[in-house]
């Protein structure tokens, strides 16, 4: 993925440079199209539109809460890794992907202020 600095500097050459996207897409080494996209939105940030349901994560979003704040509680070198949280809960019946965890799990963290 391009960083934020890259969409940055896409940003200077088309507007304070006037070079073409073609230009700064040969210049860059990249594809038309992400230029054409840092031009186009200047926060490059991607947002859900719609929350969905998770019935996966519902069964287990106290179980995760719960290890999460636990976590949080202990010493560095004793806090479990999300992976590792995930293998237990995996353990314990969950069916949902890695990804689905740790986004149930931002979430949890967010709202705990973790």
């Amino acid at each position: 993925m391009i960083e934020m600095v890259q969409y940055n500097y896409i940003r200077f050459l088309y507007f304070n440079k006037h070079k073409s996207q073609r230009e700064i897409a040969k210049e860059m080494g990249i594809h038309r199209a992400t230029v054409k996209r840092a031009i186009k939105n200047p926060e490059q940030k991607y947002h859900m539109n719609v929350e969905r349901d998770k019935p996966v994560n519902g069964d287990f979003e106290k179980r995760i809460k719960h290890l999460l704040e636990y976590n949080s509680n202990q010493p560095k070198n004793q806090k479990l890794t999300k992976r590792r949280i995930y293998e237990l809960i995996c353990e314990e019946g969950y069916k949902g992907s890695y990804s689905s965890f740790t986004y149930q799990a931002r979430k949890i963290e967010e709202k705990l202020g973790i």
